[in-house]
């Protein structure tokens, strides 16, 4: 007989594996008409949490830490990595768990928070972008840790990362099959793993083509206006067809941008952006993009992190998850009327 787990009761209660676990351990910030309405069908199909905590050594604290900074703030406001924190929020209470969250207040943190200071956690995700020197400091510790989504690759170190190379190269042959030859290129910090790799991917792709690669059409930096960049590169005189950005976010900044230059997506130009942010699917027209899957990142670093708690696996891994083309409706044929 199949072993009831917390994703067969969150699919049936149509809710979250995070939800499930908040109303079964009775949070305030779930209705009660939920957590009745879960109750009942956890106890209907004589769901019982994973046993997996019982094998834990004695003196497991039953916390794991979730560390984000600033750049990541506020999480109700970033779909990205809210979406990261469902996956690891659902599978930490499979394994029986609790988290225990950490919003770092400044950029580039060096202080350790309290649950690390005091070692009050079985084991630590760190989430985005951090210092080495920071890392550093909890690998003494003799703490597991997982990074996901990381500024670098860290020494000695598991990391759950997003095949971003392969993702833009994707992007770029689907533009290039529909006709696109004239393509600019908007990507954030470059000193950030996952943009340098969409970046790098790009220009591979330019070359593997041999397309024009050419320098006024392409944006890189540390914060990026979207709104602002895709003007400028709508207002020169020799304009692209397409525009490929290396994140949700600054695409859907382009829209308004393509619009209040008196253009229209895709009919005049076509965009595309990168992560499949919530938002990316309720634009006119929608947005064309390369799907992240956010919430497998968290729930593969929780598994990778209990492999170091229980021993199973001691050798640093990198774990690549997979991306996928979604079309829409924001890029056009070339020829198409």
């Amino acid at each position: 007989m199949k072993n009831i787990s917390i994703k067969d009761v969150a699919k049936i209660a149509k809710v979250s594996p995070s939800t499930v676990s908040k109303a079964l351990n009775n949070h305030s910030d779930i209705k009660e008409e939920t957590k009745k309405r879960i109750k009942k069908i956890a106890k209907e199909l004589n769901y019982t949490p994973s046993a997996f905590g019982k094998g834990l050594k004695k003196q497991s604290t039953g916390n794991i830490g979730v560390i984000f900074n600033k750049t990541q703030l506020p999480l109700s406001g970033n779909t990205f990595y809210s979406r990261v924190l469902e996956g690891i929020e659902g599978e930490i209470a499979m394994f029986n768990h609790n988290l225990v969250l950490q919003l770092m207040p400044e950029d580039n943190p060096t202080d350790l928070p309290k649950m690390v200071r005091e070692t009050s956690v079985d084991g630590i995700i760190l989430v985005g972008v951090f210092l080495e020197d920071f890392v550093d400091r909890i690998n003494d510790l003799g703490i597991p840790y997982v990074l996901i989504d990381p500024i670098k690759l860290m020494k000695n170190t598991c990391h759950v990362l997003i095949d971003n190379n392969y993702g833009i190269r994707t992007a770029m042959d689907y533009l290039i099959k529909q006709g696109h030859k004239d393509i600019a290129f908007i990507c954030s910090d470059l000193n950030r793993l996952s943009f340098r790799q969409r970046y790098d991917g790009y220009l591979q792709t330019m070359k593997k083509y041999g397309l024009d690669i050419k320098e006024e059409w392409i944006v890189t930096g540390g914060v990026i206006d979207g709104y602002k960049q895709v003007v400028k590169i709508l207002n020169q005189n020799n304009r692209p067809s397409a525009i490929l950005s290396a994140n949700d976010l600054n695409a859907i900044y382009g829209y308004q941008a393509i619009l209040d230059t008196g253009l229209k997506i895709p009919d005049d130009i076509s965009i595309m952006g990168f992560d499949d942010i919530e938002q990316s699917k309720y634009m006119n027209p929608k947005l064309t993009t390369i799907r992240v899957y956010k919430e497998e990142m968290g729930s593969v670093a929780v598994r990778m992190l209990f492999d170091l708690i229980k021993k199973v696996s001691i050798n640093p891994i990198n774990k690549m998850i997979p991306v996928k083309l979604i079309e829409r409706g924001s890029v056009k044929k070339v020829g198409d009327k």
